[in-house]
């Protein structure tokens, strides 16, 4: 897997239409730029080929998908550009709700009635992905739900969060929470970081080269990028390595010994020690695990 479209990393301001407290799109397109935003968002990918980023999670986009994505989940659909130019005629399709977690009132989800709907919010910082009888009967509901508008339309929202809320049918996106804080001062400098970061992660990458992209000395960008992401950047950057490995190891036939050096490893068993310190399973079980869940 290449990764060949630039990515800016930004943070995008959701205007909701003024008849409406969430938005419903049918119409996304999977050229946008990495970014962030304080709705939560639920995701049915009708069609689609390429690749996603989300968090630190690196994957192939999955026709029929149904993903949720926490505030502030940094994420992008990038377009897989060779079979688009094979296939000029398809166009990628998707069904997308985003709403702010207080839209209908601060403590709304706080509430006894709703509290497991709270958890959702919650688990979903790590980015959903939701799979069986849950997503072909939310899916259902999504067909439904982007020819409504107003009241109607919310209660179909609330419905689907309970549905999503009560089931296990779900695994998570990325391996562990993925923390961003958000100043309007700091999202240039830190946009900056995940930028270079994703375009050169599998490289040799030195602090210093890093830190100039804020202006920062090294032993302030390294206190600085903790402050706003809750872990030091070779933290952000392990976890970037790993996370585009599992892609590696579920998408590609590949020797292990290949799949180290290809994400940006410098040795193996560093690479193996890493792996099981983000996943909690070395590179050969998540393996077998991946091919457990394909047959």
């Amino acid at each position: 897997m290449r990764l060949q479209t630039t990515i800016r990393p930004s943070f995008l301001k959701i205007i909701p239409p003024l008849q409406n407290s969430i938005v419903i799109k049918t119409d996304l397109a999977l050229e946008t730029p990495w970014h962030f935003h304080p709705e939560i968002e639920l995701l049915y990918c009708i069609k689609g080929k390429g690749t996603s980023f989300i968090g630190n999670s690196i994957r192939s986009i999955e026709e029929g998908e149904l993903l949720l994505f926490g505030q502030n989940l940094p994420h992008t659909r990038l377009s897989d550009k060779n079979y688009y130019k094979q296939h000029s005629k398809e166009k990628p399709e998707a069904i997308v709700i985003q709403f702010l977690e207080d839209f209908l009132g601060p403590a709304f989800f706080n509430v006894i009635e709703f509290k497991h709907i709270r958890g959702l919010i919650d688990r979903a910082a790590r980015g959903l992905i939701f799979h069986g009888d849950i997503r072909n009967k939310v899916i259902h509901q999504l067909l439904n739900i982007r020819n409504s508008s107003g009241l109607a339309s919310i209660l179909e929202l609330l419905n689907i969060l309970d549905l999503l809320a009560t089931s296990d049918e779900y695994s998570y996106i990325n391996p562990i929470h993925y923390n961003i804080v958000i100043e309007d001062k700091s999202k240039e400098k830190i946009n900056k970081v995940y930028e270079y970061t994703v375009h050169h992660f599998r490289e040799v990458i030195r602090l210093e080269e890093v830190a100039t992209l804020t202006n920062h000395s090294l032993s302030a960008f390294c206190r600085y990028f903790k402050a706003h992401t809750r872990k030091s950047y070779f933290q952000y950057l392990i976890e970037t390595r790993v996370a585009y490995a599992c892609e590696q190891i579920r998408e590609a036939d590949q020797d292990l010994n290949q799949i180290c050096y290809a994400s940006g490893f410098n040795n193996l068993s560093n690479f193996h020690k890493q792996f099981k310190k983000v996943t909690g399973i070395t590179p050969s079980q998540y393996r077998l695990k991946s091919l457990k869940k394909n047959r």
